[in-house]
């Protein structure tokens, strides 16, 4: 494939997945199982370029800590 490697940047295909009548997503097991996504986890809805981005509130957490964490050391 020519483009394999812009087709890379996007990850690993895990199925498709439709919008029900209340606006729900069902994200496939596959990837629920390799992310170990659970019933109640959260995440924030994104948009970026037409595409939508749902990124886990715990990692986002963790990351505003680490990068929190990496200002006061530059600081100090």
């Amino acid at each position: 494939m020519k483009n394999k490697k812009h087709f890379d940047a996007w990850g690993e295909m895990h199925g498709t997945a439709s919008i029900g009548e209340r606006g729900q997503v069902v994200i496939p097991k596959k990837l629920r199982d390799s992310l170990d996504l659970n019933k109640g986890d959260s995440f924030l809805v994104m948009e970026k370029g037409g595409a939508i981005v749902l990124l886990p509130t715990d990692l986002m957490e963790t990351f505003i800590s680490d990068i929190t964490s990496q200002i006061k050391k530059i600081k100090k």
